[in-house]
């Protein structure tokens, strides 16, 4: 780590959406033999991340069913039509200052793995000494997920309105925004649609690593 100081990390996974083009709620998509929420919960816990957060919508009550989420912190979007940012308000509203950064996580992310979240952890560590707030990896150039955002810096976030992106945070503030590069490609897949889903079970491969 790149600081003395210890941080104290959070991960806020969102699982608010419809999932309408997989046609079934994508936290609950088999991957390596578990429902894919529950391996997001493992590669942040493997990471050191303390608090997991997680924003689900009006499959709630089937998601909690159907996967183990012992440890974490449950919230409830009851209006997830508003888009994303409506979760990931809800999601870093929850968190006090004790809490120094959190990640923001969408569910529909897989390869995401420990080295990608230290990457962005170690360059927090570093980059708020220069007033950096926002953190996002990086690969061939192309940004990914998840981003990392300094609480201290949640105001912008939250006075995001239901037609607006984190984009629109991260377009009005070029010189708070530092690209972390990382060795992943995975950091920029999603699956949006069972095609997507296949296709990222294929990249991960054997390698499909914490």
């Amino acid at each position: 780590m790149q600081d003395d100081v210890p941080i104290s990390l959070a991960a806020i996974i969102l699982a608010a959406g419809d999932s309408t083009r997989m046609g079934r709620p994508k936290a609950l998509l088999d991957w390596g033999g578990k429902p894919l929420i529950e391996r997001q919960f493992e590669v942040a816990r493997a990471a050191g991340i303390e608090k997991i957060i997680v924003v689900l919508g009006k499959d709630a009550l089937a998601i909690q069913g159907k996967a183990n989420f012992a440890g974490t912190t449950v919230l409830i979007n009851d209006h997830p039509e508003r888009g994303q940012v409506s979760s990931m308000q809800i999601g870093m509203k929850s968190l006090d200052f004790a809490t120094d950064a959190a990640f923001l996580w969408p569910v529909d992310c897989p390869l995401i793995t420990v080295p990608d979240l230290h990457a962005l952890r170690d360059a927090y560590a570093s980059g708020r000494r220069a007033l950096m707030r926002i953190f996002i990896p990086t690969h061939g150039g192309a940004r990914g997920h998840p981003m990392l955002v300094d609480i201290g810096f949640r105001q912008p976030f939250m006075e995001l309105k239901s037609d607006q992106t984190a984009r629109t945070v991260i377009d009005a503030n070029p010189t708070q925004v530092k690209d972390v590069p990382v060795k992943n490609a995975g950091v920029l897949v999603d699956v949006d649609t069972p095609q997507e889903y296949e296709a990222a079970k294929k990249q991960a491969g054997m390698g499909n690593r914490l």
